[in-house]
C-alpha cells in the first residue's frame, strides 16, 4: 500500500504547517496484507498504537462487488479517501485532531435496508446485516460504518459504535461517525431518541440552567417533545441551524460548543494525550469552514 502526501503525525503533535495541501491518495495492490483475520485492511493508519486512536472500520456494500478483486477494491478504496477528505477533514474538530484516528477497511460486504415507520409513523432506522467478521477480527474498531449506495436515513448505535452512510453524503458521515465515537445526541426535533447528555441535552431546565459548565455559551430552550411527550432542554448558545448534530446529507457543518467539550473529553482520555496537543476547532457552528 502506497500512500501519496503521506503525513506522519507523532503521538498527538499536530503538523499543521502544510496540512492544507493533504491529498489522500491509496493504491490496493496484490502485496498487502491483512492486518486483522484474512480480510480487514489498513487504509490510513497515522497512530500506530491503537489504544492512543480511534479505530474505524468501513465495511462496503454488495453494490462494490467481489473485493478480492483488485478493480473493485480499488474503488472502494478511492471512495473512502474520497470521504475521508470531504467529511472527516472538512470539520475543524476532527481535522485538527486528525492524528488520533486510524482508519482500516474490510473485504467483506454487509447490506442495509429501510425500514417503515412504526404504527404511530415514528421513524425507524434500517436493518443492517453486517459480516460476521467485525465482530472478530474487527473487535478493535471504536466504530465501523458500512458505506452503502441506496438512498436511505442512516442511524448510528454509540453502544455498539456501529453505524451507516453514503460514500458521498459527507455530513451525514460526520455526523452518524460522531455518534458512534463519541455518543453525541441528535440536536434536531423530533424523531429521534433523547436523553440527558451535559452539556447538550437536560431533561429539566432548572438542570440546565444551574449547570456551570455550559455557563460559556448557556442559551438553554426547550427545543423537542419526544415521542413520549418529554421536554428537552439544548444549550448550545444561539445555534439554531447549521451544526453538524442537527442535520446530515452533504454539508458538513461544524460543532456546537457543548458538542466540543464531550469530544475533547474523549481526546484527552487517550493514555499519552495532553491539553496542550488537543486541537480546539476555531470556528463553532453556525459557521462552517472549508478546508484550504
Amino acid at each position: 500500500m502506497k500512500f501519496i502526501q503521506y503525513i506522519q503525525l507523532f503521538p498527538y503533535a499536530l503538523l499543521l504547517l502544510g496540512l492544507s495541501a493533504c491529498t489522500l491518495n491509496v493504491d490496493v495492490s496484490e502485496d498487502d496484507d491483512p492486518i486483522s483475520g484474512s480480510s480487514i485492511y489498513e487504509l490510513f493508519v497515522i497512530q500506530p498504537d491503537m489504544d492512543d486512536a480511534f479505530n474505524i472500520l468501513f465495511v462496503p456494500d454488495a453494490s462494490y462487488g467481489d473485493l478480492a478483486e483488485l478493480a473493485n477494491r480499488q474503488a472502494f478504496v478511492d471512495d473512502l479517501t474520497n470521504a475521508i477528505e470531504n467529511s472527516y477533514w472538512q470539520n475543524q474538530a476532527y481535522y485538527f485532531n486528525l492524528g488520533r484516528f486510524n482508519y482500516y477497511y474490510t473485504l467483506e460486504s454487509g447490506s442495509v435496508v429501510e425500514n417503515e415507520p412504526d404504527e404511530e409513523g415514528n421513524f425507524r432506522c434500517p436493518s443492517v446485516t453486517w459480516p460476521s467478521s467485525i465482530s472478530s477480527d474487527g473487535a478493535f474498531a471504536d466504530a465501523t460504518i458500512l458505506i452503502h449506495s441506496n438512498n436511505l436515513r442512516d442511524c448510528a448505535n454509540p453502544e455498539s459504535g456501529l453505524a451507516t452512510a453514503e460514500p458521498t453524503s459527507y455530513g451525514t458521515i460526520v455526523h452518524e461517525t460522531s455518534h458512534a465515537v463519541f455518543a453525541l445526541p441528535d440536536e434536531y426535533c423530533c424523531d429521534s431518541n433523547y436523553s440527558t447528555n451535559v452539556p447538550i441535552l437536560y431533561a429539566t431546565e432548572t438542570a440546565c440552567e444551574n449547570d456551570p459548565i455550559n455557563a460559556a455559551w448557556r442559551n438553554c430552550t426547550s427545543f423537542v417533545s419526544d415521542r413520549d411527550g418529554n421536554d428537552w432542554w439544548r444549550s448550545e448558545g444561539n445555534i439554531t441551524t447549521n451544526a453538524i448534530m442537527l442535520s446530515g446529507g452533504n454539508t458538513v457543518w461544524e460543532f456546537g460548543p457543548a458538542d466540543w467539550v464531550i469530544m475533547e473529553a474523549a481526546y484527552l482520555s487517550f493514555p499519552h494525550a495532553s491539553s496542550s496537543s488537543t486541537g480546539t476547532p476555531a470556528i463553532f457552528a453556525p459557521n462552517n469552514w472549508n478546508r484550504p
